[in-house]
C-alpha cells in the first residue's frame, strides 16, 4: 500500500529523517546515570521514612487504645460492683434483717 510520492516510506513514517547535532558523551551519559540513580534514591528514602513516622503514630495510637481498653473493663467493673451493693441494701433480705444487740469479738 505504498502512496503515491512517499517511495519506499509506510504510513505514518517522515519523509525527512530527523538527526541531532549534539550527541552526548561517555562522560556526560555516566553523569546522568548517576543524577537519575541519587533521585530514584531519595525518592525512596523519603518513601520509606514517611512509612516509619506512620508507624510510630499508629504504634502510639495502638498504645492509647489498649489504655483505654483496660480502663473500661475496669469501669464496668466499678459499675458492676456498685449496682450489685444498690441491689443487696433494697432486696428483701436486707430488709428483713435485723442489728445484732452485742458486736463484741473473742480475743
Amino acid at each position: 500500500m505504498a502512496t503515491a510520492g512517499a517511495g519506499a516510506w509506510g504510513r505514518n513514517q517522515n519523509l525527512t529523517p530527523f538527526s541531532s547535532g549534539q550527541k552526548l558523551g561517555p562522560v556526560a551519559n555516566a553523569v546522568l546515570i548517576a543524577l537519575l540513580v541519587a533521585l530514584l534514591g531519595l525518592l525512596y528514602l523519603t518513601q520509606l521514612t514517611k512509612t516509619g513516622s506512620f508507624s510510630y503514630e499508629i504504634s502510639q495510637i495502638d498504645a492509647q487504645k489498649s489504655q483505654l481498653s483496660a480502663e473500661q473493663d475496669n469501669l464496668k467493673v466499678e459499675n458492676a460492683r456498685l449496682q450489685s451493693l444498690s441491689r443487696i441494701k433494697n432486696s428483701d433480705v436486707a430488709a428483713a434483717m435485723t442489728t445484732p444487740a452485742s458486736t463484741e469479738s473473742a480475743e
